[in-house]
């Protein structure tokens, strides 16, 4: 008994070094596995137009005329992998929906029992359902809603919660095009793994995005977010990314995030190929090491 409580607090720890510096549970609910928001330093809350608005604003999805599938693979620290698949699908006048399922996994550890023989493996995963509606009740101002289910492994120890977000978003200007947006993120309850429920990582966001073009087929999108987590006595954080797009086909992006901790950099870039759009994203990390996400989205135009 012991010997499993043991290992439970150690998988426990790790896990929080790895998802997050903040220590707050769930902190898998906060985690960007998308690319192209990743190498802007997920500065999106006021970005629109594809499936990375199910994770910032789901409000966002009203601006997504044509279906669109996303699949990402992240390689984080740790033996720590992500899977991501995401979809949205325009319902004409009666709304936008998208679906995005997110699955986490390190790579199973093998446990030994007191001879020293191998006693079978321990896992660690956890898996995030998202129902995401969009509808723009004003016309220039939608709104959004996402629905989540989540189930965490840790060792033998389980628990399953559902959260809520709300969005908004308001376009305020066409040319040069200027939004607006507002979400609050991870409004919900959890089960515990053994005795003691873990706070929900409730976060509020805003943000606003700038883009124009600067000459003939080249265009700049500078977006910059704020996030404020509830459950901490924390200051604001601040994220600003920047996207230059050449001709519609390369894109080059990067961001900063100004945390409480460090300045923490990210690059990346896109190659636009008709209905598929490959993204690539590098975020460093002073002692934990570097991260990889690959997107590869699917645009089915009408």
């Amino acid at each position: 008994m012991k010997k499993n409580f043991f290992i439970f607090i150690l998988l426990l720890l790790l896990k929080t070094a790895i998802f997050s510096s903040g220590g707050v549970g769930n902190d898998f609910l906060r985690i960007n596995p998308n690319a192209k928001s990743s190498s802007m330093s997920n500065a999106y809350c006021a970005v629109s137009g594809d499936t990375n608005s199910i994770f910032f604003n789901p409000a966002g999805l009203s601006f997504v005329k044509n279906p669109i599938i996303s699949l990402t693979h992240f390689s984080s620290f740790g033996d720590t992998n992500y899977e991501y698949f995401s979809a949205v699908y325009s319902m004409g006048g009666f709304g936008v929906m998208g679906l995005g399922v997110l699955y986490n996994y390190t790579f199973a550890f093998v446990e030994y029992d007191e001879f020293g023989d191998e006693a079978g493996n321990i896992d660690n995963r956890d898996i995030t359902v998202t129902l995401s509606y969009s509808y723009p009740v004003i016309s220039f101002m939608p709104f959004g809603i996402n629905v989540k289910y989540f189930n965490s492994l840790l060792y033998k120890y389980t628990k399953t919660g559902f959260a809520v977000d709300f969005g908004a978003m308001i376009y305020i200007n066409k040319n040069p095009e200027i939004l607006g947006g507002f979400t609050v993120q991870n409004i919900g309850y959890q089960t515990a793994y053994i005795d003691i429920v873990d706070e929900m990582p409730v976060n509020i966001k805003a943000g606003m995005s700038f883009k124009t073009n600067i000459i003939n087929d080249i265009s700049i999108l500078i977006a910059i977010d704020t996030n404020r987590l509830v459950t901490k006595d924390e200051l604001p954080i601040l994220d600003i990314g920047g996207e230059l797009c050449f001709r519609k086909f390369l894109s080059l992006r990067s961001g900063i995030g100004l945390h409480h901790d460090a300045e923490r950099f990210s690059f990346g870039f896109g190659i636009n190929l008709a209905n598929v759009k490959f993204s690539y994203a590098f975020v460093p990390y002073d002692f934990l090491g570097d991260t990889h996400r690959i997107t590869l989205d699917i645009e089915f135009k009408k």
